[in-house]
This record gives C-alpha cells, sequence and structure tokens, in this order.
C-alpha cells in the first residue's frame, strides 16, 4: 500500500540544500516545488523553483557566497559544486542530468508526492 502525499515526505526533511564554506541552506518539501525538465531527452534535468521566503534565503546565502564554492544537493545526491560569481535573486536552481526514472521520482518527491529515490 502507498502512503498518500501527505505521509509520504516528511515536512521537516531536508530536500534541497547548498553547502558553502560560510554556511548551509536547508529546504524541505513546504520550500520548494519541482518539474522536469528536458522531459522524455536522454538528459532530463530536475527543476526546482523556490517558494518567497526561501527564494530570499537563497538571495542571502548567494551573496554571502560570492566568489565562494558552493555544492547543491538533491535528495541527498551531490549534483554540482559551482562557483557563486553574483547573488542569484532568482529562487530557480537546476539539476544535473540525471536518468529519466530518477528525475521523475526526485520531482514527485519535491511535490511531497513520494520519498526521495
Amino acid at each position: 500500500v502507498l502512503a498518500g502525499p501527505a505521509a509520504a515526505q516528511s515536512q521537516s526533511e531536508t530536500l534541497v540544500q547548498f553547502v558553502g564554506f560560510l554556511g548551509d541552506l536547508r529546504l524541505t518539501v513546504d520550500d520548494v516545488r519541482a518539474e522536469l525538465v528536458g522531459g522524455e531527452t536522454d538528459t532530463p534535468r530536475v527543476g526546482i523553483a523556490m517558494e518567497a521566503e526561501p527564494t530570499a534565503a537563497f538571495a542571502l546565502f548567494t551573496t554571502t557566497h560570492v566568489n565562494q564554492t558552493v555544492t547543491f544537493f538533491v535528495c541527498g545526491e551531490q549534483m554540482e559544486s559551482v562557483s557563486v560569481s553574483a547573488p542569484i535573486e532568482s529562487g530557480f536552481a537546476l539539476s544535473d542530468p540525471m536518468p529519466l526514472a530518477r528525475a521523475t521520482a526526485v520531482v514527485a518527491a519535491l511535490n511531497g508526492e513520494g520519498n526521495c529515490p
């Protein structure tokens, strides 16, 4: 029996994390919405849009990490490490390419419809 969306993913579990030298930013299912980017291609990605409060926190996080390396994790998996060249105020992040089945499962988890794969 599959759990319904409310019971599938803990509301306080970190699903998206940005880690830098000066601290980290942890986001939960309540902080983000996700969609599959690239659809049925060989290189689907997970597009992550943040709600208003996490967007402000992300802007502050990236502001304090300009010219620093930040590592991006989704569902516990390291996506990439990037150097922040300017503050990011859009509240949007894009994962590395991953297999379609995993990308679909990650999107579901980020949208509160299942657990991280």
